[in-house]
């Protein structure tokens, strides 16, 4: 049973690197008291940052990571060095049950293939959506599935988004 009060980042990841990540999660973290969160990638890198956030060091755990997924790697050649990788590492934690969801701000295409290949779909799912919440003025939020990633989609694509939107849904 995956722990889903610990998240896993990909603190390497994104194009502001790992001061804009760890802020955001140091954020997330004064939001939810309860969450603990794996910090993936360069051990020495990421404890020197973490003393900008000493509230965030206790709900935290850094998981050594060597490599990253560059912007312009090819999601064939991320998905060689994922054991290695800060990306590849916390989709793994997901996996092995450690975290109960992985987030990156890395390379969109080779996150999507890694966590398809590590995690799996749903039977009857050929390819995975990204979701977003969208905030709304009523009172409920709204969830936008597929925000671009799949260019080449077919109705019955459309009709595995609607699928995935409902079960996400009901979570």
């Amino acid at each position: 049973m995956p722990d889903t009060s610990t998240i896993a980042v990909d603190a390497m990841g994104g194009d502001g690197g790992l001061a804009v990540m760890l802020a955001g999660v140091a954020r997330a973290q004064g939001r939810h008291q309860g969450m603990r969160f794996l910090l993936v990638g360069d051990q020495d890198r990421i404890a020197d940052e973490l003393k900008n956030h000493p509230a965030l060091a206790t709900h935290a755990e850094i998981v050594h990571a060597p490599e990253i997924v560059g912007a312009s790697d090819k999601p064939s050649q991320a998905m060689r060095r994922a054991k290695t990788t800060s990306m590849g590492v916390a989709i793994a934690l997901v996996k092995q049950g450690r975290a109960g969801a992985a987030v990156s701000a890395g390379n969109t295409g080779a996150l999507m293939a890694m966590a398809k290949l590590a995690l799996r779909t749903l039977p009857g799912i050929d390819r995975p959506a990204l979701a977003a919440p969208l905030p709304t003025l009523g009172s409920n939020d709204v969830v936008m599935l597929d925000l671009g990633a799949n260019t080449e989609c077919d109705a019955q694509n459309l009709i595995q988004f609607a699928v995935m939107g409902a079960a996400y849904a009901r979570v």
